[in-house]
């Protein structure tokens, strides 16, 4: 659910567009994007809210937001009203993503933790597998019938409150005078950024990677779904081992891998001519995704204490959604300079693969410098 923001109703994209022929590409984008943004304006606060209020009543309210925002797209006529539903609907995933990565760390530390975290990964991996082809069927039949997927949050609100139980609190106001728990700022920074980065480069797939189907088969919608599913069922795998990978390979050097790999993928658009190529490409890129997030979420569990939890989790979530946000918009100039969807691939690979360049020589210094890590 957390990537169900664009994910969903990305594959119908071009459909839309063919619906509201006044509105230019970039207004259609928003409404994959618009999620997004309301993550990112809200997230930190939401965060706050579940840090008071707890996990589960924030969880459920979420999920409440999330399927009636969702699932509004197929009544509503109008494309503003539409964009109105899409940014209340991010309101519901800024809550489901701070109340559910909160909730992993209270139940779960050290290895187990790291596991869970991987199969959160993977949870999201056969989500996109899942929703990205049933949303290109859908989208085959109507634009309009792939705004229903998110009637799911009803069965997911139901599952949450018959199963889970909030966490009890740990006594961290028992003695007033203790020193007040240190946040690592600097670290959850430069974690911020990483995944913003990351983020506005993976986000091209849901956003652009439909209208370069296009371009090579001319299906788009159906072949889409299917080729994005298949990129979340990689990243769904690797999610299940990431645990294994976790304990033998650093998290500096993990993210570089991440990082290459996706700037491998792009390239392998760039310059694909077969159905093969692109399937290839996709594989790649799923891989890549799937060892950035529970990277990221595992390093931020490890080094956050328990009491702002929610708040940073809350800007975990602002960061994923911005970086979301803003991609659709750094995509634009770009297309205008490559002149093709393919080209803007190339470029955006060729820039993933400095980013990652630039974490193996962190990695280095690392290995020189343990105590930085």
């Amino acid at each position: 659910m957390i990537l169900m923001g664009g994910a969903a109703v990305a594959p119908a994209l071009p459909e839309i567009s063919s619906a509201f022929p006044e509105a230019s590409e970039a207004t259609i984008a928003l409404i994959i994007s618009l999620p997004a943004l309301a993550i990112a304006c809200t997230g930190f606060i939401i965060g706050a809210v579940v840090d008071r209020l707890g996990r589960i009543p924030v969880l459920a309210i979420s999920l409440v937001i999330f399927t009636l925002a969702g699932v509004s797209g197929f009544f509503l006529t109008t494309l503003p009203a539409i964009l109105v539903g899409r940014f209340i609907l991010g309101i519901g995933i800024a809550g489901i993503i701070s109340s559910t990565t909160s909730l992993i760390t209270d139940y779960y530390n050290g290895p187990c933790r790291v596991r869970v975290l991987g199969y959160q990964a993977a949870a999201m991996g056969i989500g996109v597998l899942i929703l990205d082809t049933s949303g290109g069927l859908l989208a085959g039949i109507s634009w309009r019938m792939s705004f229903l997927i998110y009637g799911l949050g009803l069965f997911i609100l139901i599952g949450t409150l018959i199963t889970m139980k909030e966490p009890v609190k740990q006594q961290t106001e028992v003695n007033r005078n203790a020193p007040k728990t240190k946040v690592p700022v600097t670290s959850i920074a430069l974690i911020y950024g990483t995944l913003f980065i990351g983020m506005i480069l993976f986000f091209l797939m849901p956003t652009k990677f439909p209208y370069l189907v296009s371009e090579i088969s001319g299906d788009s919608a159906i072949l889409s779904g299917i080729l994005l599913g298949v990129m979340g069922c990689f990243s769904a795998l690797i999610g299940v081992f990431y645990w294994r990978i976790a304990g033998k390979v650093h998290r500096v050097m993990t993210l570089a891998l991440s990082f290459i790999l996706l700037g491998l993928g792009y390239c392998l658009f760039g310059i694909s001519v077969s159905l093969e190529t692109l399937i290839t490409a996709v594989m790649i890129v799923g891989i890549g995704n799937g060892l950035l997030m529970p990277t990221v979420l595992g390093w931020l569990g490890l080094i956050t204490p328990p009491a702002v939890m929610g708040k940073v989790m809350g800007g975990y979530g602002m960061s994923l959604n911005l970086g979301q946000f803003v991609s659709s918009f750094a995509a634009v100039p770009i297309l205008l300079l490559a002149a093709s969807y393919g080209h803007m691939f190339l470029i955006f690979g060729l820039v993933s693969l400095c980013i990652g360049v630039v974490y193996v020589v962190g990695y280095l210094h690392v290995r020189r410098n343990p105590d930085a890590a």
